[in-house]
């Protein structure tokens, strides 16, 4: 993928592209949806978004009967289990957006691997819904990955000085699904024409509209600009126009 402009704007995706015609019934063009209401109920019905609320739904029953049970009782290490997980969730999501979504195709041993696909179309047609959601089945990956390295990150270090690990671990379980329906949610309402109400939200719906057509390097961050910040990707280019 080349960076720089991108020739598909907004409007020439809807006119091209529509509600593609693999598109879940009752979905429409996500640049069509121009109210609050409407996305949501276009957002629920689609597949990934289940998936989403689902898991996330499913760990905090797992941490409650954890906690109710005396199994793991809560602590304060399940506030340290949010804060950690909250400062990282920008930086895994800017590596993420970075290094997989928009990774070169490679052959290893005569076999194609090329995780940017689905991103690629999604740059190339930025107002199907069918490529802006994950597909149901990336979702519940994504999930079971980022609990994984959740309660790794979280329940290791405890192990290792003698604290009990388990509360705090499904703590950042719930924590990272919770970030992972929160992004998915953004990036749907960032594809749509409604305007956020916060100012932080319509910086950061602004600076993903960047990232499609201006320059797929930078502009990374969803849910924060944290780690663009950090990072080095978080442009500022004089005179651009307001994009929100």
């Amino acid at each position: 993928m080349g960076s720089g402009r991108y020739r598909w704007s907004m409007d020439r995706s809807i006119a091209e592209t529509g509600s593609s015609p693999g598109a879940e019934r009752g979905v429409v063009a996500a640049a069509r949806i121009r109210s609050l209401d409407r996305a949501w109920s276009v957002f629920i019905r689609c597949g990934s978004p289940r998936v989403l609320v689902g898991g996330l739904g499913l760990a905090v029953t797992v941490r409650a009967i954890a906690a109710v049970t005396g199994a793991a009782p809560l602590s304060r290490w399940d506030a340290a289990a949010l804060a950690v997980v909250a400062a990282l969730v920008p930086f895994v999501e800017w590596a993420v957006h970075r290094l997989v979504l928009h990774a070169r195709p490679r052959t290893f041993r005569g076999v194609r691997i090329d995780p940017g696909l689905g991103h690629r179309e999604h740059h190339r047609h930025p107002a199907s819904i069918d490529w802006v959601l994950l597909r149901s089945a990336d979702a519940v990956a994504f999930q079971v990955i980022n609990a994984a390295v959740a309660a790794a990150v979280v329940g290791l270090p405890l192990a290792l000085t003698g604290r009990p690990p388990l509360g705090p671990a499904l703590t950042g379980v719930v924590m990272t699904m919770a970030a992972l329906a929160h992004y998915e949610w953004s990036h749907f309402l960032f594809h749509t024409a409604v305007r956020p109400r916060s100012a932080r939200y319509r910086r950061l719906k602004a600076n993903h509209r960047r990232h499609h057509h201006r320059d797929e390097r930078a502009w990374l961050g969803i849910t924060s600009d944290l780690a663009d910040r950090v990072l080095g990707t978080l442009p500022a280019p004089p005179g651009s126009r307001n994009l929100d």
